[in-house]
């Protein structure tokens, strides 16, 4: 009964040992994956966080350009609602829409416009606001919109620096179209 027994273990011993051989070998592939996997997940956090926008710009942009909206009359400015005033304050109405607002007005929106594209700056660090709004998922007709309403409030309150609008707020927002990669004029 031995003798029988060798023989069948003679037998399997080459598909044993061509199992073990491809098991081992499957098992070094698994290896090489899960470290290519992890190699790939690890450089992913960069990637992922250049595909999407910082959490809380989209609202930044919203204020932008409602801030931009009341110093253009209300229009909608890139895509984004124009600004409304409480449908109870109708001297508030008339000043958005005839623009007759004073420096002190234009210098404290264009402060907020200032800080809204600062917090943008810092939330989106690399990025042109072309690249914000596109990852935004605003259409090129509506990125040229909104840059050319943030270069006309640029050139208004320059415009009004001689009645009150301070040439430091002026300035300021030169100095984030800069850093966003939009030129003043």
């Amino acid at each position: 009964m031995n003798h029988s027994l060798d023989r069948e273990t003679s037998r399997l011993n080459p598909a044993l040992v061509w199992l073990a051989v491809v098991g081992i070998a499957l098992v070094g592939l698994m290896a090489m994956s899960n470290t290519l996997l992890v190699e790939l997940t690890a450089s992913a956090p960069a990637s992922v966080a250049q595909a999407s926008l910082a959490p809380g710009t989209e609202g930044l942009l919203r204020q932008t350009a409602s801030h931009l909206s009341k110093l253009l009359s209300g229009a909608s400015v890139g895509g984004f609602p124009g600004f409304e005033p409480p449908g109870d304050d109708d001297k508030y109405r008339r000043k958005i829409e005839e623009r007759s607002y004073t420096a002190e007005e234009v210098n404290y929106w264009v402060k907020e416009i200032n800080n809204f594209l600062g917090q943008i700056v810092k939330k989106n660090p690399g990025m042109s606001l072309e690249e914000i709004l596109q990852k935004q998922g605003l259409n090129p007709e509506q990125i040229v919109a909104f840059i050319r309403a943030l270069r006309n409030i640029h050139s208004i309150t320059a415009g009004m620096e001689s009645i009150g609008v301070s040439g430091t707020t002026t300035a300021a927002l030169a100095g984030l179209m800069n850093t966003l990669g939009v030129s003043p004029w």
